[in-house]
């Protein structure tokens, strides 16, 4: 693997970067994640480490993805994994064996199954207590994965990666003409909020609202049937374009009015920011995650869980006004060079203060 190009300040030779996470043959909010933070940083080092599911095929790539990291950490100094599942932590415990510093970075909402699993998730924290920094996208995310007080201790917020075409220039004003231009943007489930979409347009017919609804990202076969047949059922006009490329994506979602995002699982949904860039006004369920982005950004109106009848009322008392102000703030606050100077720093950290010896995650050295 080649070696990284991050900035180095203090021309030390330990700054070899490897980040670890996302699946191959997936493009979702981690995958994008780790692009968009790799081409801010300047690192250009990535294993995958895939996560083993009800097939075989899986397990093989998850144990392949194994193997490929461990012969890859001999090159590399510092390790920032992505976790997204309990899974990924095997990797911590391996480049903690090989005397690596780890950074970790949580990709999980309180909703993820193994975040609702009471005994899973007291591993995964006394786990996560062998890194030896975790940064996390936002200021409430200890609190909503329920870190014990130790594990929040070693968190610090860094934020999370945007396009970097959405950071530049200004967002417009914005008033919607002729009927409501609805969107929902996920891996379609109804975790995510796909079928209370369906929910909330059908809230909107009854109350006389005219609208164009469309539907955007990938969706296993048995998800997309069951939501082609709810959308006949209930008699809506809906668009469902599976995932699209980036520069593609963008300009929909520049066409639109309104992003309905009921997600009980994505605590801090990269989707609605992006849609406050582009001039749409975001409505989303309240999770910790999106209440810090609305009190940052008050243009994003929350409703309780994936309450349709609210989101329905809720887009129907956007404050037009309050976009270009609230996108305005969010560009500050994500900005890469903010994040790049801020990761730079996290990371100098580290290595000022390397680990000294290999670290065996016994139950005594992680208890809590």
């Amino acid at each position: 693997m080649p070696a990284t190009g991050f900035f180095n300040p203090d021309c030390s030779p330990r700054r070899r970067i490897l980040i670890a996470g996302g699946h191959q043959h997936i493009r979702g909010g981690l995958e994008i994640f780790i692009t968009r933070a790799s081409a801010c940083l300047g690192i250009t080092s990535h294993c995958f480490t895939e996560t083993p599911g009800a097939g075989l095929a899986s397990l093989w790539r998850y144990i392949g993805a194994l193997q490929s990291f461990r012969r890859a950490l001999p090159a590399y100094d510092i390790v920032w994994l992505q976790y997204g599942s309990a899974f990924d932590l095997a990797y911590l415990v391996m480049a903690k064996l090989f005397g690596k510093s780890v950074a970790v970075t949580p990709h999980l909402g309180g909703g993820w199954r193994s975040m609702r699993h009471g005994a899973v998730r007291t591993v995964c924290n006394r786990l996560l207590m062998l890194a030896d920094a975790v940064f996390t996208l936002y200021q409430t995310q200890p609190l909503s994965l329920g870190f014990p007080a130790r594990l929040g201790r070693r968190c610090r917020v860094m934020g999370t990666f945007l396009p970097r075409e959405l950071l530049e220039g200004d967002t417009p004003s914005h008033l919607p003409s002729g009927s409501l231009k609805l969107v929902h943007v996920a891996r379609l489930s109804a975790a995510k909020g796909s079928f209370a979409f369906l929910e909330v347009c059908e809230a909107l017919r009854r109350r006389g609202v005219a609208f164009e609804a469309t539907m955007i990202g990938p969706g296993d076969d048995a998800v997309r049937d069951a939501l082609t047949a709810d959308i006949a059922r209930r008699g809506l006009a809906v668009t469902l374009l599976g995932a699209l490329p980036p520069a593609e994506f963008i300009a929909v979602l520049r066409r639109q009015d309104v992003l309905v995002n009921l997600s009980l699982q994505d605590a801090y949904p990269l989707t609605v920011i992006e849609a406050l860039l582009c001039g749409v006004a975001p409505v989303a369920s309240s999770l910790p995650g999106t209440k810090e982005l609305a009190a940052d950004a008050p243009a994003i109106s929350l409703v309780a869980g994936q309450d349709a009848e609210a989101a329905a009322a809720r887009i129907l008392s956007i404050d037009w006004a309050a976009v270009p102000s609230g996108a305005e703030a969010l560009r500050r606050k994500f900005d890469w060079t903010v994040l790049a100077r801020r990761t730079n720093d996290a990371f100098t950290e580290l290595t000022s203060n390397p680990p000294q010896t290999a670290c065996s995650p016994s139950t005594k050295a992680i208890a809590p």
